[in-house]
């Protein structure tokens, strides 16, 4: 199995495998994941995201990579990528972790996975992070994303529409 960007971290990242399928739902379906990151309507199983994951397996516009604590080998998260140009230098990213939030492994996960994207020439990451979402916007800003625009009332939360913050990180701004 390959372990990417572990070098003096706590957490380490490898890519997805069938076997993660379960905790993927798990997390998936954790209340604070979904009102964080998804669609109130999207509804999580076994099969869809077993297609999800072989999709991204066979896919070669994906990075989908599991955050492990290196302690205790234990999956906590994920981060992916999908490139938006086929010269695989702009990039859209997407993070979550399970019940392990608040302690720092994600910004030990992002900031080594950052490091190794513009090491290999991405020029341009972006996310998108729902108003309401300050601890990943802060996050984010923090690891050096700049605010660049304001989706108004982008995103029906279930009970109202709410701005999405587009951010974005330049190869320039990083380091």
């Amino acid at each position: 199995m390959t372990k990417y960007f572990c070098e003096g971290n706590k957490v380490y990242l490898r890519e997805v495998q069938l076997s993660d399928i379960p905790l993927i739902v798990e997390w998936k379906n954790d209340a604070l994941i979904q009102k964080m990151a998804l669609d109130p309507d999207v509804k999580i199983s076994f099969e869809n995201q077993e297609r999800d994951v072989k999709k991204a397996i066979e896919c070669d516009k994906e990075f989908y990579l599991i955050i492990v604590v290196k302690e205790t080998e234990q999956p906590i998260g994920n981060i992916r990528i999908d490139w938006m140009d086929n010269a695989r230098e702009c990039a859209w990213l997407r993070f979550a972790l399970g019940e392990k939030r608040g302690q720092g492994y994600a910004k030990d996960a992002l900031r080594s996975f950052l490091d190794f994207l513009f090491t290999e020439g991405t020029h341009r990451i972006e996310a998108e992070v729902y108003e309401f979402n300050t601890v990943s916007l802060g996050l984010l800003e923090s690891l050096g994303f700049k605010k660049e625009d304001l989706k108004r009332k982008a995103h029906f939360d279930g009970a109202r529409y709410v701005d999405v913050w587009v951010l974005g990180l330049l190869d320039e701004d990083w380091g």
